[in-house]
């Protein structure tokens, strides 16, 4: 028999079936459970092929060097893609395929809500990233009419003893409210029935997608499939229902402990005019997402009428975006919006290393060397482009038989695709993204204090990322491609990139000493910043990140519990030109009796310690603190308020 330490490969198979190389990459998925093992194998085998045979020998030197970061690189090899937003109308109004099945559209608003559940999951297996439905209202608002049609004809059936509506009753539709329907109408009582039934159904319905896409493990390795939903435009009195309906079912929770859902991350989607302000009609659903945000930290707020967004003139073109904070620049080739289109693949730039290169962090020079980190960040994003295509030009030689489901019901839109037909036509309508990570890291390198401290340091940061946006529309023009700007969500790459960088420099008082990077431009957890100067100092970069960028605020527990501060929180980052906006609030649950609220080492209601500590990590939720990988550990206990003093949360660790 061969020794396993004689064998690397074989080594790291026994320690991970032993349990022994725990790593938390990914709070959402559960290392020690069967398939977790199998699949983490699987991706060892996968990346080293990709990185053997797939990297061209620039890409790869500037990978393991750490100056670039690709992300998800166990799925590289297989040539899939990174996410995808969903015109649900459509591939609800037309039906879809399965493997197994071919399922015609739905009659009722709770069989439409069912299936946009095992739409997002089925589509979810199909690439890395994100699921996501643009306008989840809107979409579903029609199926919320079927219902009150058939619940009025049964109505009449049992209460009027007539199945004949004639013409005029047969156009019956949902309304807002029961005093909506006219007191002298014949069949009133059949209205009536109609109406609770059908918010009694649509409620069931939103019950049924939140428990599905919390419960339904599809993805390997127990992972949940990482789903958003966008809402809260549609004024008819059927799409008020279906986001209404989402709302209190969120409220509500999940499971005997009344638990938060972490999915679907929820997108409300601020619109001036609709639910903006008082004498809106959509502002009582705002107030709902308001009271919602305060108990469940969903939804989040997208801000649909951000100055540099043109005006919709269809449902594809309201903004919406994922909850990781992935959006979409505009498709260079045709279609409108971003429903049926998707980010292809991001690669993100250390900022932090070139800083430390190039600043006066390491006492080698007394003044940063700005021609010098200009020259290196040139290269590097010249490396970085040559990363995106190439991976592109490998994605999109792939047949459309390798994901059935997506490209025979044309949920990627473009054109219709035989089985053995490459996908390049259709993924070219997607983005490639340069990703940008540590940036506060990178100015503290650079001038010994970041961009929050000093106005000047601020204005270079913003240079940083202007030059990108300039050298992505060329990008673009020369290959001819959609590249975007992406302020990246850094689960697993700011604690491993980190920990690269101490490796190499050792650890660096105020630039790397915190266990873990800064994400993309915000500003560093650990520093004291009012949540007004935060959203005033991160607002310009979102007009930039076309790509995805989020701000956040942590909000303390008196700002939590008051509605009209959280409305003026949201109004503040909305009148600030933010695209994509959050609180943070915080979540305890004692697993034993339930009680919800700030708790420390043990419940105060029980005395129980088994606590869930539920925290946004970069735009999602996760299912407690503790599954995080130790730098996001590290970063969470770090958090300061933005609405008061001192830290988000003791330190649960010690």
């Amino acid at each position: 028999m061969i020794e396993l330490t004689e064998d690397p490969m074989m080594l790291m198979i026994k320690n991970t079936m032993d349990l022994n190389n725990i790593e938390n990459e990914n709070a959402n998925l559960a290392e020690q459970v069967f398939s977790a093992r199998n699949v983490r194998v699987a991706n060892h085998v996968t990346k080293r092929y990709a990185m053997d045979y797939l990297l061209s020998e620039n890409v790869r030197k500037a990978f393991q060097d750490n100056w670039i970061y690709i992300h998800d690189f166990n799925a590289y090899a297989s040539g899939n893609h990174n996410c995808l937003t969903l015109d649900l109308a459509e591939v609800l109004a037309g039906g879809f395929k399965t493997n197994n099945a071919d399922i015609r559209e739905p009659n009722s608003i709770s069989s439409a809500m069912q299936l946009t559940a095992v739409i997002m999951q089925c589509q979810s297996n199909l690439q890395f990233g994100g699921i996501a439905v643009g306008t989840l209202d809107l979409d579903l608002a029609p199926y919320v009419d079927k219902s009150f049609r058939k619940h009025f004809a049964v109505g009449l059936k049992y209460i009027y003893d007539t199945e004949k509506t004639g013409t005029a009753d047969s156009a019956v539709h949902f309304l807002d409210t029961k005093d909506d329907y006219p007191a002298g109408h014949p069949y009133r009582r059949a209205l009536l029935y109609a109406w609770d039934k059908t918010t009694e159904e649509a409620h069931q319905g939103a019950e049924a997608l939140i428990h599905n896409l919390n419960s339904l493990q599809s993805r390997a390795a127990d992972q949940l499939p990482f789903t958003s939903i966008n809402y809260g435009t549609d004024t008819s009195p059927a799409g008020r229902l279906v986001s209404r309906s989402v709302l209190d079912a969120t409220i509500e929770g999940v499971g005997a402990h009344h638990l938060t859902p972490i999915f679907p991350v929820q997108v409300f989607q601020y619109y001036k005019g609709i639910n903006d302000r008082p004498g809106t009609p959509n502002y009582d659903l705002f107030k709902l997402a308001l009271k919602c945000s305060s108990m469940r930290m969903f939804p989040n707020y997208a801000n649909c009428t951000a100055s540099y967004f043109k005006k919709p003139t269809c449902k594809q073109e309201i903004f919406n975006t994922m909850g990781c904070r992935t959006q979409l620049a505009d498709d260079r080739f045709g279609v409108i919006g971003n429903q049926g289109r998707g980010n292809i693949s991001p690669v993100t730039i250390n900022l932090a290393k070139i800083g430390i290169e190039h600043g006066t962090c390491l006492g080698i020079r007394q003044k940063p060397d700005i021609e010098g980190f200009w020259r290196t960040f040139d290269r590097v994003l010249e490396v970085a482009t040559q990363a995106l295509v190439d991976r592109f030009e490998y994605q999109g030689r792939q047949p459309a038989k390798s994901a059935p489901f997506m490209y025979e019901n044309q949920l990627m839109k473009g054109k219709k695709l035989d089985p053995d037909e490459p996908v390049r036509e259709v993924l070219k309508h997607g983005t490639l993204a340069f990703g940008l990570l540590g940036l506060s890291n990178c100015m503290a390198a650079m001038f010994g204090k970041h961009q929050f401290e000093d106005d000047q340091v601020w204005e270079f940061a913003y240079s940083i990322y202007k030059h990108v946006e300039a050298y992505k529309n060329a990008m673009s023009e020369k290959y001819d491609l959609n590249f975007s700007v992406y302020s990246t969500p850094a689960e697993n790459c700011c604690y491993s990139i980190y920990n690269r960088l101490v490796e190499e420099y050792g650890e660096i008082k105020g630039v790397i000493d915190h266990g873990y990077l800064t994400n993309s431009f915000h500003c560093p957890v650990w520093y004291p910043i009012s949540a007004e100067e935060k959203i005033r100092k991160e607002a310009p970069f979102h007009k930039i990140s076309r790509g995805g960028a989020i701000t956040y605020v942590e909000v303390d527990a008196s700002t939590q519990h008051n509605i009209p501060a959280m409305e003026q929180l949201v109004n503040a980052a909305m009148a600030n030109d933010i695209s994509y906006f959050a609180m943070n609030v915080q979540i305890d649950t004692c697993r034993v009796c339930s009680y919800q609220g700030i708790i420390d080492h043990e419940c105060p209601k029980c005395g129980s310690s088994n606590i869930e500590r539920l925290r946004r990590i970069t735009g999602y939720l996760t299912g407690s603190v503790e599954r995080m990988n130790e730098g996001k550990q590290r970063e969470v206990a770090d958090r300061v308020k933005h609405t008061g003093n001192g830290h988000i949360l003791f330190d649960w660790r010690n």
